[in-house]
């Protein structure tokens, strides 16, 4: 396996434990809804637009493996409950790559596989690749 950076942003909290898990963008409450009934709850890491986004609150309550917000701060509804439950959080991120939304912003594609780290001054999303790909 291979890592390459793709996106760093602001930590909600200090942790040398960062989270590994398969991207999934949920944009809307009924997409936390649908989710948080699927198989694949504890193996996703999240990507919500903000840090106030308080219909993601189900998502960490199921016990998601990491969070990743495009816009907020650690001090917002998101960072707090990041803290909270213990679920890696890197806020405001900024992507080099991956698929562009329809409000125009840059995320990985549903299902590429990350690893956040949460262990420096920055919070960091790295790609993980298999060397056979």
């Amino acid at each position: 396996m291979t890592e390459r950076i793709i996106g760093t942003g602001v930590k909600a909290f200090t942790s040398p434990h960062g989270a590994t898990g398969r991207i999934r963008f949920l944009d809307s409450p009924e997409e936390v809804l649908d989710f948080i009934d699927g198989p694949d709850v504890e193996e996703a890491v999240v990507i919500s637009r903000g840090g106030t986004t308080t219909f993601m609150s189900p998502a960490l309550m199921a016990g998601v493996a990491g969070l990743i917000t495009l816009q907020g701060a650690p001090e917002s509804h998101l960072g707090i409950l990041s803290r909270e439950f213990s679920i890696p959080c890197v806020m405001s991120t900024q992507f080099t790559e991956g698929v562009t939304t329809a409000r125009d912003e840059t995320i990985p594609a549903d299902g590429t596989l990350v690893r956040l780290d949460i262990s420096g001054d920055r919070g960091q999303v790295f790609v993980v690749e298999s060397e056979d790909a």
